[in-house]
Protein backbone atom coordinates (compact mmCIF):
# COMPACT_ATOMS: atom_id res chain seq x y z
CA UNK A 1 0.00 0.00 0.00
CA UNK A 2 1.42 3.38 -1.06
CA UNK A 3 0.62 6.38 1.16
CA UNK A 4 0.40 10.02 0.11
CA UNK A 5 -0.08 12.61 2.82
CA UNK A 6 -0.21 16.35 3.45
CA UNK A 7 -1.71 18.46 6.23
CA UNK A 8 -5.27 17.85 5.03
CA UNK A 9 -5.50 14.27 3.73
CA UNK A 10 -3.93 10.83 3.91
CA UNK A 11 -4.42 8.76 0.74
CA UNK A 12 -3.67 5.05 0.45
CA UNK A 13 -3.30 3.34 -2.94
CA UNK A 14 -3.05 -0.41 -3.52
CA UNK A 15 -0.61 -1.63 -6.16
CA UNK A 16 -3.22 -4.23 -7.10
CA UNK A 17 -5.30 -2.29 -9.59
CA UNK A 18 -3.55 1.00 -8.65
CA UNK A 19 -6.75 1.51 -6.66
CA UNK A 20 -7.38 4.20 -4.06
CA UNK A 21 -8.36 2.41 -0.86
CA UNK A 22 -8.61 5.30 1.57
CA UNK A 23 -8.84 9.08 1.69
CA UNK A 24 -8.88 10.19 5.30
CA UNK A 25 -9.37 13.71 6.64
CA UNK A 26 -6.58 14.22 9.14
CA UNK A 27 -8.34 16.81 11.29
CA UNK A 28 -10.80 14.25 12.65
CA UNK A 29 -10.13 10.91 10.91
CA UNK A 30 -13.22 11.04 8.67
CA UNK A 31 -12.99 8.43 5.89
CA UNK A 32 -14.27 9.59 2.50
CA UNK A 33 -13.80 6.31 0.60
CA UNK A 34 -15.98 3.20 0.86
CA UNK A 35 -13.81 0.50 2.44
CA UNK A 36 -15.21 -2.41 0.46
CA UNK A 37 -17.60 -5.01 1.79
CA UNK A 38 -18.44 -8.11 -0.27
CA UNK A 39 -21.99 -8.10 1.11
CA UNK A 40 -22.60 -4.93 -0.91
CA UNK A 41 -19.57 -4.22 -3.15
CA UNK A 42 -16.05 -5.38 -2.45
CA UNK A 43 -14.16 -2.59 -4.22
CA UNK A 44 -13.34 1.02 -3.37
CA UNK A 45 -12.20 2.93 -6.47
CA UNK A 46 -11.24 0.55 -9.29
CA UNK A 47 -9.72 1.57 -12.62
CA UNK A 48 -11.81 0.50 -15.62
CA UNK A 49 -9.72 -0.64 -18.61
CA UNK A 50 -9.79 -1.64 -21.47
CA UNK A 51 -13.60 -1.49 -21.41
CA UNK A 52 -16.11 0.45 -19.35
CA UNK A 53 -19.29 -1.36 -18.36
CA UNK A 54 -20.49 -4.63 -19.80
CA UNK A 55 -20.16 -6.33 -23.17
CA UNK A 56 -23.07 -8.23 -24.69
CA UNK A 57 -22.55 -11.90 -23.82
CA UNK A 58 -19.22 -10.79 -22.30
CA UNK A 59 -17.55 -10.84 -25.71
CA UNK A 60 -16.43 -8.61 -28.59
CA UNK A 61 -15.06 -9.18 -32.07
CA UNK A 62 -11.84 -7.86 -33.57
CA UNK A 63 -10.38 -8.82 -36.96
CA UNK A 64 -12.63 -11.83 -37.23
CA UNK A 65 -11.79 -13.22 -33.78
CA UNK A 66 -14.01 -13.33 -30.69
CA UNK A 67 -12.58 -12.39 -27.30
CA UNK A 68 -14.03 -12.40 -23.78
CA UNK A 69 -13.63 -9.65 -21.19
CA UNK A 70 -15.21 -9.21 -17.75
CA UNK A 71 -17.31 -6.15 -17.00
CA UNK A 72 -15.07 -3.09 -16.68
CA UNK A 73 -12.05 -5.00 -18.01
CA UNK A 74 -9.07 -6.54 -16.25
CA UNK A 75 -6.88 -3.66 -14.99
CA UNK A 76 -8.66 -3.46 -11.64
CA UNK A 77 -7.44 -6.96 -10.71
CA UNK A 78 -3.87 -6.75 -11.99
CA UNK A 79 -0.58 -5.93 -10.30
CA UNK A 80 0.70 -2.49 -11.27
CA UNK A 81 4.34 -1.52 -10.93
CA UNK A 82 5.18 1.53 -8.85
CA UNK A 83 7.06 3.72 -11.33
CA UNK A 84 7.91 6.74 -9.22
CA UNK A 85 7.10 8.55 -6.03
CA UNK A 86 7.88 12.15 -5.10
CA UNK A 87 7.97 12.49 -1.34
CA UNK A 88 4.40 11.92 -0.16
CA UNK A 89 2.57 13.99 -2.73
CA UNK A 90 2.74 12.08 -6.03
CA UNK A 91 2.90 8.47 -7.17
CA UNK A 92 2.83 6.80 -10.60
CA UNK A 93 1.88 3.22 -11.43
CA UNK A 94 2.24 1.29 -14.68
CA UNK A 95 0.61 -1.74 -16.29
CA UNK A 96 1.82 -3.15 -19.60
CA UNK A 97 0.38 -5.75 -21.92
CA UNK A 98 1.57 -9.30 -21.37
CA UNK A 99 0.69 -12.85 -22.34
CA UNK A 100 -2.21 -12.89 -19.89
CA UNK A 101 -3.81 -9.67 -21.15
CA UNK A 102 -3.38 -10.61 -24.81
CA UNK A 103 -5.51 -13.70 -24.34
CA UNK A 104 -8.42 -11.33 -23.63
CA UNK A 105 -7.27 -8.22 -25.45
CA UNK A 106 -4.91 -8.64 -28.44
CA UNK A 107 -3.19 -5.27 -28.22
CA UNK A 108 0.12 -3.95 -26.99
CA UNK A 109 -0.40 -1.13 -24.49
CA UNK A 110 1.13 0.75 -21.60
CA UNK A 111 -1.17 2.29 -19.00
CA UNK A 112 0.35 4.74 -16.53
CA UNK A 113 -1.74 6.14 -13.69
CA UNK A 114 -0.54 9.23 -11.86
CA UNK A 115 -1.84 10.47 -8.51
CA UNK A 116 -1.12 13.99 -7.27
CA UNK A 117 -2.20 15.16 -3.82
CA UNK A 118 -2.47 18.94 -3.44
CA UNK A 119 -4.15 20.53 -0.42
CA UNK A 120 -7.66 18.97 -0.29
CA UNK A 121 -7.59 17.62 -3.84
CA UNK A 122 -6.42 14.49 -5.63
CA UNK A 123 -5.77 14.57 -9.36
CA UNK A 124 -5.79 11.26 -11.21
CA UNK A 125 -4.45 11.01 -14.74
CA UNK A 126 -4.47 8.04 -17.10
CA UNK A 127 -1.75 8.00 -19.76
CA UNK A 128 -2.24 5.38 -22.46
CA UNK A 129 0.55 4.56 -24.90
CA UNK A 130 0.26 2.50 -28.05
CA UNK A 131 3.75 1.01 -28.40
CA UNK A 132 2.89 -0.81 -31.62
CA UNK A 133 4.53 0.41 -34.82
CA UNK A 134 1.71 -0.97 -37.00
CA UNK A 135 -1.61 -1.55 -35.19
CA UNK A 136 -4.17 0.85 -33.78
CA UNK A 137 -5.05 0.47 -30.11
CA UNK A 138 -8.80 0.45 -29.33
CA UNK A 139 -9.83 1.00 -25.72
CA UNK A 140 -12.06 2.65 -23.14
CA UNK A 141 -11.02 3.84 -19.68
CA UNK A 142 -12.68 5.21 -16.58
CA UNK A 143 -12.72 5.61 -12.83
CA UNK A 144 -15.16 4.18 -10.28
CA UNK A 145 -14.56 5.86 -6.89
CA UNK A 146 -17.08 5.10 -4.15
CA UNK A 147 -17.71 7.70 -1.46
CA UNK A 148 -19.11 7.09 2.00
CA UNK A 149 -22.43 8.81 2.65
CA UNK A 150 -24.83 8.92 5.59
CA UNK A 151 -27.74 6.55 6.21
CA UNK A 152 -30.72 7.19 8.47
CA UNK A 153 -31.37 4.06 10.60
CA UNK A 154 -34.78 5.45 11.60
CA UNK A 155 -35.84 5.45 7.94
CA UNK A 156 -34.88 1.87 7.10
CA UNK A 157 -31.28 2.86 6.34
CA UNK A 158 -32.27 5.27 3.61
CA UNK A 159 -29.75 7.85 2.42
CA UNK A 160 -29.90 10.81 4.80
CA UNK A 161 -29.85 14.17 2.97
CA UNK A 162 -27.71 13.16 -0.01
CA UNK A 163 -27.82 15.07 -3.32
CA UNK A 164 -25.84 15.38 -6.52
CA UNK A 165 -25.54 18.09 -9.14
CA UNK A 166 -23.70 18.47 -12.44
CA UNK A 167 -22.14 21.74 -13.56
CA UNK A 168 -22.22 23.72 -15.79
CA UNK A 169 -25.92 23.77 -14.95
CA UNK A 170 -28.33 22.62 -17.62
CA UNK A 171 -29.81 19.54 -19.17
CA UNK A 172 -27.66 16.52 -19.99
CA UNK A 173 -28.46 13.45 -22.05
CA UNK A 174 -29.50 10.60 -19.76
CA UNK A 175 -28.57 7.19 -21.21
CA UNK A 176 -30.79 4.62 -19.46
CA UNK A 177 -29.62 1.08 -18.77
CA UNK A 178 -31.92 -1.81 -19.65
CA UNK A 179 -32.54 -4.86 -17.46
CA UNK A 180 -29.60 -6.70 -19.06
CA UNK A 181 -27.22 -3.86 -18.17
CA UNK A 182 -26.86 -2.27 -21.61
CA UNK A 183 -27.51 1.26 -22.86
CA UNK A 184 -30.95 1.76 -24.39
CA UNK A 185 -30.51 4.63 -26.85
CA UNK A 186 -34.20 4.58 -27.80
CA UNK A 187 -35.10 5.89 -24.35
CA UNK A 188 -32.32 8.47 -24.01
CA UNK A 189 -33.52 11.97 -23.15
CA UNK A 190 -32.25 15.24 -21.75
CA UNK A 191 -32.88 15.84 -18.07
CA UNK A 192 -32.17 18.64 -15.62
CA UNK A 193 -29.27 17.65 -13.35
CA UNK A 194 -28.93 20.92 -11.43
CA UNK A 195 -29.83 19.02 -8.24
CA UNK A 196 -30.82 15.38 -7.82
CA UNK A 197 -31.97 13.94 -4.51
CA UNK A 198 -30.33 10.52 -4.10
CA UNK A 199 -32.37 7.65 -2.65
CA UNK A 200 -31.71 3.93 -2.97
CA UNK A 201 -34.64 3.62 -5.38
CA UNK A 202 -32.79 6.09 -7.63
CA UNK A 203 -30.74 3.08 -8.73
CA UNK A 204 -33.54 0.56 -9.19
CA UNK A 205 -32.68 0.51 -12.91
CA UNK A 206 -28.91 0.51 -12.29
CA UNK A 207 -26.60 3.52 -12.61
CA UNK A 208 -27.59 6.97 -13.80
CA UNK A 209 -25.46 7.61 -16.89
CA UNK A 210 -25.10 11.04 -18.47
CA UNK A 211 -23.30 12.29 -21.56
CA UNK A 212 -21.38 15.45 -20.73
CA UNK A 213 -19.35 18.11 -22.48
CA UNK A 214 -15.57 18.00 -22.58
CA UNK A 215 -15.39 19.45 -19.06
CA UNK A 216 -17.91 18.99 -16.26
CA UNK A 217 -18.05 18.72 -12.48
CA UNK A 218 -20.26 16.30 -10.59
CA UNK A 219 -20.75 17.18 -6.94
CA UNK A 220 -21.89 14.82 -4.20
CA UNK A 221 -23.43 16.59 -1.19
CA UNK A 222 -23.96 14.81 2.12
CA UNK A 223 -25.70 17.36 4.31
CA UNK A 224 -25.92 15.00 7.29
CA UNK A 225 -22.15 14.50 7.40
CA UNK A 226 -21.48 18.07 6.16
CA UNK A 227 -19.37 16.74 3.29
CA UNK A 228 -19.00 18.09 -0.24
CA UNK A 229 -17.10 16.01 -2.80
CA UNK A 230 -16.57 17.48 -6.28
CA UNK A 231 -15.28 15.41 -9.19
CA UNK A 232 -14.13 17.43 -12.20
CA UNK A 233 -13.41 15.52 -15.39
CA UNK A 234 -11.65 16.62 -18.56
CA UNK A 235 -11.90 14.79 -21.88
CA UNK A 236 -14.03 12.03 -20.36
CA UNK A 237 -17.48 12.51 -21.90
CA UNK A 238 -19.63 10.31 -19.63
CA UNK A 239 -20.36 10.09 -15.93
CA UNK A 240 -22.06 7.30 -14.02
CA UNK A 241 -23.71 7.74 -10.61
CA UNK A 242 -24.31 4.44 -8.83
CA UNK A 243 -25.06 2.60 -5.63
CA UNK A 244 -26.31 -1.00 -5.33
CA UNK A 245 -30.03 -1.75 -5.31
CA UNK A 246 -32.03 -3.19 -3.54
CA UNK A 247 -29.18 -3.53 -1.03
CA UNK A 248 -28.79 -0.44 1.12
CA UNK A 249 -25.11 0.35 1.27
CA UNK A 250 -23.73 3.62 2.65
CA UNK A 251 -21.87 4.77 -0.47
CA UNK A 252 -22.45 6.49 -3.80
CA UNK A 253 -20.08 6.24 -6.76
CA UNK A 254 -19.27 9.11 -9.11
CA UNK A 255 -17.66 7.51 -12.18
CA UNK A 256 -15.84 9.52 -14.88
CA UNK A 257 -15.71 7.56 -18.13
CA UNK A 258 -14.04 7.74 -21.52
CA UNK A 259 -16.16 4.89 -22.83
CA UNK A 260 -19.47 3.26 -22.02
CA UNK A 261 -21.25 -0.10 -21.81
CA UNK A 262 -22.50 -1.78 -24.98
CA UNK A 263 -25.80 -0.58 -26.35
CA UNK A 264 -28.65 -3.07 -26.55
CA UNK A 265 -28.32 -3.06 -30.34
CA UNK A 266 -24.55 -3.54 -30.58
CA UNK A 267 -23.14 -5.86 -33.23
CA UNK A 268 -20.21 -6.73 -30.95
CA UNK A 269 -17.55 -5.22 -33.23
CA UNK A 270 -14.94 -3.44 -31.10
CA UNK A 271 -14.10 -0.82 -33.72
CA UNK A 272 -17.71 0.36 -34.01
CA UNK A 273 -18.51 0.11 -30.29
CA UNK A 274 -20.18 3.21 -28.86
CA UNK A 275 -17.70 5.40 -26.98
CA UNK A 276 -14.62 3.49 -28.15
CA UNK A 277 -11.34 5.42 -28.37
CA UNK A 278 -8.26 4.63 -30.40
CA UNK A 279 -4.59 5.50 -30.65
CA UNK A 280 -2.57 5.23 -33.81
CA UNK A 281 0.86 3.53 -33.62
CA UNK A 282 3.30 5.14 -31.19
CA UNK A 283 0.73 7.67 -29.97
CA UNK A 284 -0.02 8.57 -26.37
CA UNK A 285 -3.11 10.18 -24.85
CA UNK A 286 -3.96 11.40 -21.36
CA UNK A 287 -7.26 11.67 -19.51
CA UNK A 288 -7.62 13.19 -16.08
CA UNK A 289 -10.03 14.01 -13.33
CA UNK A 290 -9.69 15.62 -9.93
CA UNK A 291 -11.57 15.07 -6.69
CA UNK A 292 -11.81 17.78 -4.05
CA UNK A 293 -13.02 17.19 -0.50
CA UNK A 294 -14.65 20.01 1.45
CA UNK A 295 -16.80 20.66 4.49
CA UNK A 296 -20.22 22.21 3.92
Amino acid sequence: MITLENKQLRVQIDEIGAEIKSVKRLSDGYEYIWQGNPTYWRRSAPVLFPVVGGLKEGTYQYQGQTYSLPNHGFARDMQFELQSRNQQHTASFCLKSNDQTQQMYPFDFSLQINYVLYFNQITISYEILNPSSQERLYYSIGGHPAFNVSLNPDQNNEFDQVKTKIEPAGKYLHLPIDKEGFINLDKAKYVDTSELTILHKTFRKDALVFQLGQQATTTLLDYKNKVKISLKQDGMPYVGIWSPYPKKASFVCIEPWAGIADTNETNGDLISKMGIHYLDPNQIKAYDYSISFETI
